[in-house]
């Protein structure tokens, strides 16, 4: 929510030549809605469902950047599904910066409270603070632009020789 997350995915899985699911685009892109709209039509259980339909399918992918969270919180069968295969990456920035980016966007993201932005934001950062310690990489995007952020995720996986099976064609 307010980190760079979707722009630095599509930028790390370009320069990386690597797919990107994105799992707010797909669910966007198999119903013809706006994230916004589809949270709004199914509510809180229901699209948590949809989202674990989708990391199941998508988890699976080979040489993949998988971006999801920002406003939905991560789950330990979230958590463990995605980490199974994969690196798991944090990104957060400062509680000011999130609520300045997330204000450029209202009406955008379907679980924010605009009338209570900066209480929202650290609302949102207190239940994402328990993942850091179980996360492979963590990511200050305060003062980062996507580019920045997705070429620290590049680094890491070069220096620490990070290899996926290759994907099937």
């Amino acid at each position: 929510m307010g980190t760079g997350k979707s722009r630095a995915a599509k930028i790390l899985s370009d320069g990386l030549e690597w797919q990107l699911a994105d799992t707010d685009r797909m669910m966007e892109r198999e119903t013809g809605k706006k994230i916004a709209d589809i949270y709004k039509e199914a509510g809180p259980e229901a699209f948590a469902e949809k989202e674990m339909q989708v990391i199941n399918h998508v988890r699976y992918y080979h040489e993949a950047v998988i971006a999801m969270g920002g406003n939905y919180p991560m789950t330990e069968e979230k958590f463990h599904l995605l980490s199974e295969y994969g690196l798991m990456i944090l990104l957060y920035a400062r509680p000011f910066r999130l609520a300045e980016r997330v204000r450029r966007r209202i009406g955008k993201r379907p679980t924010m409270d605009y009338s209570d932005v900066d209480g929202y934001v650290r609302q949102m950062l207190r239940k994402w603070a328990k993942w850091r310690d179980r996360v492979d990489l963590v990511i200050n995007t305060t003062n980062c632009h996507p580019e920045q952020t997705a070429l620290l995720i590049a680094r890491y996986i070069d220096q620490h020789h990070v290899t996926f099976a290759e994907r099937r064609k």
